[in-house]
């Protein structure tokens, strides 16, 4: 009998959103009807105690007035506690499989980095809106059918009232909603304006400073943060005029009820402690009308936050169950490869086939945006191609079980990004550090000076502040994808970052990856890069083709590339 098939990670949150909220709504509903007991119990003062001047019977309603408190104080903190574990144990199912996506998909529109940082910030909303205002303002809601019935059993006008009260504080409340958001955007488009100017000065700091460009400069930051603070000075006076408007709102409906009540009992109506009942629970019935246009809004966040994700999450779904393959050799063959690109007529690649061998190393070259680093990550198993796949050992790499791959895959991105920790972590791939493997990796990709550099050695963490050049980083990423001696090693553009010594080294690393039997292929345009490979090829119009002499290829017509000796940037070499 075959497997069942594993629930979406969509699917299983929204089975545990669904139980989580069984057990916190009832929470809910007992910690608002016990607010109203409490209500009704104080009442009893004037019912029982005032009219018999009993000490007793108040010591009673004293001694069970403080149980209740307590209980309703354990059951608010149980149904608190019950969101805020819901909303974490959300986040924990949704952020890793969102981020897995965003890494792995490839819609036209917006880069990885981009789609990772708004799935987290849509996994933070929907955590947000579940263990703040929103789901305390719903839960409050429920109650107020139920509170506009009890006033119904005593007077059909009272409730007419309460509803009436409802929906003038639903009017203010929206009026005020929009007046702040409208001055908060308005602060924050000013605030960003002026990032922009300060950030786009700042990137070309040295000609501002040299042309005389600060006084004035300075002078256009200062007006536009004038205007940003008083933007914001509206903004917080909108804010505080709306929440002045709904206190006001609530007080006027208890006071209201008082008056209705007592007209109605002048009328021949008996009310009794109706009334009183009705003038406390009044401003219990505005206050979620109030709050209401701020919840739509949050509403509306939620909803849209989730169905980024569901859309993130359906697009990058598998075709098939990734799974563990034996790679006992490393042998390279891509069939007939063909990648799409959305909203372009003609595919970037266009049955690409190629036989690596272990122990060959294979040189890609080509001109400026002809997919040699697309083609890098389809060999990678980033994404299932439109056609063809590229095959490990005779296993499309797209179906491999990611955290199995790369134990056989070492990768080296053109721009060398480290991940956080230390240095020898981020060699290790975030492992636990097996320092014997970890020094000899950095030794063969030439880090050991840079390492021996650092404060710490390999125990300098690695973040903003670490004082690392273009070219040292390289160097680490480049220990990182041959740690472990995986058998392919895919290296985009190796040397982009390093001198004449670095581009020594990464020949010698080459020599040593060819002798181990570990197969190879690189991006560069680098001759010497190019005569130490096996073979040398051209991506050119999609298709794989054959070049000639290193030489030759350099001086070909229309080649967009670098030239053979790239200077590096200050600081790029160690």
């Amino acid at each position: 009998m075959s497997a069942a098939p594993r629930p979406s990670p969509l699917d299983a949150a929204r089975a545990e959103l669904g139980a989580a909220l069984r057990l916190a709504l009832p929470l809910g509903l007992l910690v608002t009807l016990g607010g109203y007991l409490l209500l009704l119990l104080k009442m009893q003062v004037f019912t029982l105690v005032l009219p018999t001047g009993s000490i007793g019977t108040l010591a009673g309603i004293a001694c069970g007035y403080a149980i209740g408190a307590a209980m309703l104080a354990a059951l608010d903190h149980g149904r608190e506690m019950v969101l805020l574990a819901l909303g974490n144990r959300l986040a924990r199912r949704l952020a890793p499989p969102a981020l897995r996506a965003a890494a792995t998909s490839r819609r036209a529109g917006a880069d990885p980095a981009t789609r990772a940082s708004q799935a987290l910030a849509d996994v933070a909303e929907l955590r947000r809106a579940l263990t703040g205002a929103l789901a305390e303002g719903a839960l409050d809601a429920l109650m107020v059918p139920v509170l506009l019935l009890a006033l119904m059993t005593l007077d059909a006008r009272l409730a007419a009232f309460g509803l009436a009260c409802g929906v003038a504080a639903a009017l203010i409340g929206q009026v005020g909603h929009r007046r702040t958001r409208g001055a908060l955007e308005e602060a924050n488009r000013a605030a960003a304006e002026t990032s922009g100017m300060v950030a786009d000065a700042m990137r070309c700091a040295e000609p501002v400073a040299a042309m005389g460009l600060l006084p004035a400069l300075q002078r256009r930051w200062l007006a536009r943060m004038g205007a940003g603070a008083a933007r914001l000075r509206a903004a917080q006076s909108a804010a505080r005029g709306a929440a002045t408007l709904a206190v006001m709102t609530q007080t006027l409906a208890g006071g209201g009820a008082l008056l209705v009540g007592a007209a109605l009992s002048l009328a021949g109506s008996e009310l009794g402690m109706g009334m009183l009942l009705a003038m406390l629970v009044m401003p219990r019935i505005a206050g979620p009308f109030a709050r209401l246009a701020g919840a739509l809004d949050d509403l509306a966040a939620a909803r849209a936050a989730w169905a980024r994700l569901a859309a993130l999450l359906g697009e990058a779904r598998p075709d098939a169950a990734q799974r563990a393959f034996p790679c006992p050799e490393g042998r390279l063959v891509l069939d007939r490869m063909t990648v799409l690109v959305p909203k372009e007529p003609r595919p970037l690649l266009r049955e690409a086939s190629l036989v690596v061998a272990p122990g060959d190393v294979v040189a890609i070259a080509g001109a400026v945006g002809s997919g040699k680093s697309t083609l890098l990550r389809m060999i990678a198993g980033a994404a299932r191609p439109a056609a063809g796949a590229a095959y490990l050992d005779g296993h499309a790499t797209w179906q491999w079980d990611r955290e199995d791959l790369g134990r056989h895959l070492g990768m080296l991105p053109q721009e060398p990004v480290l991940t956080e920790g230390t240095v020898a972590e981020a060699i290790a791939r975030l492992g636990r550090p097996d320092m014997r493997a970890v020094i000899r990796a950095a030794r063969l990709a030439g880090a050991e000076r840079v390492v021996a550099g650092l404060p710490f050695g390999y125990a300098t963490r690695i973040g903003p502040d670490t004082p690392l050049s273009l070219g040292q980083r390289q160097r680490i990423a480049l220990a990182r994808a041959i740690h472990g001696d995986p058998k392919l090693l895919l290296l985009d553009e190796p040397t982009a970052w390093l001198d004449a010594e670095g581009e020594a080294t990464v020949l010698a690393l080459l020599a040593a990856l060819k002798a181990r039997g570990a197969t190879v292929v690189l991006t560069s345009h680098r001759p010497a890069l190019l005569r130490a490979a096996d073979r040398v090829l051209v991506l050119r119009g999609g298709t794989l083709q054959p070049a000639g002499r290193p030489q030759a290829l350099l001086a070909a017509p229309g080649r967009a590339a670098a030239p053979a000796a790239r200077p590096a940037p200050a600081r790029a070499a160690a």
